[in-house]
């Protein structure tokens, strides 16, 4: 996947970006009928993934404003990264436990399961932020309304 954007007039448009459920389905033409009857431009595609752009004098605009379908969107998201830092994470302590195990340290072996712990850190920081939005969406969410 490759997107390649052109420079614009800073502020002049806001960008959102879209992930469809399956590629073809059948509500995409109503789907985009709607967003270009609402004023919002269709920019590039690959695959399920769309990206939309809209004035930004018009206001700010989302593209799944219910908020059941926001957690379910960020509940995906959780997923994918909650099992990248797993995977990694587990990499990283076996590794880790198999080099101190030998007299001689296998410094490439130690750095590559540092490197591991590293990524676990560092996704877990936007896995954290993902989550506290979602906690959020789910108390503000009213069964009645949304």
């Amino acid at each position: 996947m490759r997107f390649t954007f052109e420079r614009g007039e800073p502020g002049s448009y806001i960008y959102r970006h879209d992930e469809l459920e399956r590629y073809g389905a059948s509500y995409e033409d109503e789907y985009f009928e709607f967003l270009r009857s609402s004023g919002i431009e269709q920019v590039d595609r690959s695959g399920n993934l769309v990206f939309f752009r809209k004035l930004a004098n018009d206001g700010p605009f989302e593209l799944y404003s219910d908020k059941k379908n926001k957690i379910n969107k960020l509940s995906q998201r959780i997923s994918v990264l909650l099992s990248l830092i797993l995977l990694n994470l587990a990499i990283g302590l076996i590794g880790l436990s198999g080099v101190f195990s030998t007299h001689a340290i296998d410094w490439m072996k130690l750095s590559m399961n540092i490197t591991n712990i590293l990524v676990v850190v560092f996704f877990s920081i936007p896995l954290l932020k993902l989550v506290r939005v979602r906690n959020k969406l789910k108390k503000d969410l009213d069964l009645f309304t949304d």
